[in-house]
């Protein structure tokens, strides 16, 4: 099978609010996204919210897209992530490690294909491209 690569560009903007270091984020066309903030502000979303949440969407939005091809129905889809940030002891802070936990709702007898299909929606993911370890750690239910 030939894949054929190309170019995409992402285009975001980020304005301050001015207040702290709270922000909006908009993607093209100006649609808002979530409000921003420092990691120490509870009900703002940081960049450390977006690096695992990159990794957790592309996982959700990849796996649905292969099954269709594979005209595997998938009941649920859900999933969380969880980020481990710690200071490397030299310039500040680096992840060292991310986890995706999906779960996954497919028909009775159906799981092991499901399970291959969630894998190699893993291995196509942005998490690739990340310096540290992204983990699945998969749950697939029979319905």
């Amino acid at each position: 099978i030939m894949c054929n690569y190309f170019s995409l560009n992402y285009h975001t903007k980020h304005e301050w609010t001015g207040e702290q270091s709270n922000g909006e984020i908009t993607i093209k066309g100006g649609v808002p996204v979530m409000s921003m903030g420092s990691p120490h502000i509870p009900d703002r979303y940081s960049p450390e919210h977006l690096l695992i949440l990159s990794a957790e969407t592309c996982l959700a939005n990849v796996f649905p897209l292969n099954s269709s091809k594979s005209r595997f129905e998938v009941k649920a889809y859900s999933s969380s992530t969880t980020g481990e940030l710690d200071g490397d002891g030299k310039t500040g802070y680096e992840f060292k490690r991310i986890v995706i936990r999906p779960i996954v709702t497919v028909a009775a007898g159906q799981e092991p294909k499901g399970e291959r299909l969630l894998e190699k929606a893993y291995g196509l993911c942005i998490s690739r491209a990340l310096k540290c370890p992204v983990d699945m750690e998969a749950n697939i239910i029979a319905a």
